[in-house]
This record gives structure tokens, sequence and C-alpha cells, in this order.
């Protein structure tokens, strides 16, 4: 997942790394806007991190879905306190790919935002826009089906959608992350799909990784 270091706060915050303003990138988007800021403040954004969870950062998430900040973080969907059609889904579903990679540890930031609309019922509404649109950038693919479409999330209607999203980008890029996560996610859709069937098989040339999953799932070549 993430090759980014655990940013922790020192002393030295105030003076170091701070900007003097709010970026316009962050205040065109609500759920930029929080990632600018915990980015700022040091704050983690690792999901799952051993050490503090990312807490703060999803306790920012909360809040701006009008979560009471007594209400534990680690309950599932619809939890007291919450609505539908929160803020961060809204900013999600809207959110423009090309200023979202100009934030520092974005795929950390999103990583946790897509856990937390699911968490409230909501991740339908994100990839419901995303999935119709005409490009979304590999990586995020990727990230949607290893963490969420390859078990169905949020209904299998979205997930069969993105899949074939993600078999259509790998036989386009030859993506050797979005190929690795397609074998793992659903080896039989990659067999019976002949372009990328081969964006797997010539994935497999370059990359011991590639090689390593197809010897162990046996024949998706």
């Amino acid at each position: 997942m993430s090759t980014h270091p655990h940013h922790r706060r020192d002393g030295r915050a105030a003076t170091h790394g701070i900007r003097a303003a709010p970026s316009l990138f962050a205040r065109a988007n609500a759920f930029l806007d929080l990632a600018w800021e915990s980015a700022d403040a040091g704050a983690c954004m690792t999901p799952g991190c051993t050490d503090c969870g990312a807490l703060e950062f999803r306790r920012m998430l909360a809040t701006a879905d009008g979560l009471a900040p007594d209400v534990p973080l680690n309950l599932r969907a619809r939890m007291p306190g919450t609505t539908a059609g929160g803020r961060i889904a809204a900013a999600l579903a809207e959110l423009d790919f090309d200023l979202l990679r100009l934030a520092p540890r974005w795929y950390d930031a999103l990583d946790c935002a897509l856990f937390h609309v699911r968490d409230r019922g909501e991740l339908a509404d994100v990839l419901e826009s995303w999935v119709r649109r005409d490009a979304v950038p590999t990586r995020i693919l990727d990230l949607v089906l290893f963490r969420h479409a390859r078990y169905g999330h949020p209904d299998e209607r979205i997930a069969d959608l993105w899949i074939d999203r993600c078999l259509e980008a790998s036989a386009d890029t030859g993506d050797e992350g979005l190929v690795e996560s397609l074998i793992l996610a659903c080896p039989e859709r990659v067999e019976a799909d002949p372009r990328a069937h081969r964006a797997a098989l010539d994935a497999s040339r370059r990359s011991g990784c590639v090689r390593d999953i197809i010897g162990r799932l046996g024949d998706c070549a």
C-alpha cells in the first residue's frame, strides 16, 4: 500500500512546512481541504497504522460529516448522529483527480476517506460517479479494486462495473500493479477477457511478481 513515511508532529511544525494561507486547490473541495490541513499539521493518514490508526484524520472526516466527537469511529454504517448525503461523499463524488494528485500523501488520504464513506453506507454514491467518467487514474482504479470492488463492495453491480473498467485499463496500459490486483481479485475474469488475458501474459514476461502470482493461482495464462 502506502510508501509514505509516517509523519509525526514535532516542535518545528509551527515554522517548517506550514503554508501561510490555505491553498486554492484545497478550497476547491471539502475532502481536499481536509487532506491539505492534515498534511500541514503532520497528522498521520496511513490506513491501518498500528501506532495511531490515523485516528486524527479519520476524526476530521467524521466531524466534516457532522458526527459527534464522542461517537466511536470503529462502528459501522449509519452511526448515531450521522445522516445520508454527507459532505465527504459529495466531495469525493465530484473530485478532480488532477487536483487530488497535487495534494501531499493523497493516496493514503483517499484510502482513509473511501473507508469512511463505506462505513457510512455512501461508497456507492462515490463509485457510481467515478465509474462513468471518461478517465480514472490507474492507481485509483487499482486502489478501489483491491480494497473494495474485489469483495463486492459497495454492491455487486457497481463492483462488476469497476472490474470491467480495470480490465479495460489493464489492456490499454499494461500496468503491472493493476494486472497483479486483477489476477488476485478475479483471475477468471482476466482469463475470460482476451485483451486483459494478453496484458497479463505480457506483464508476466516483465514482472517476476506477476509470474509468481500466476504460478500460485494456476492457469490464468
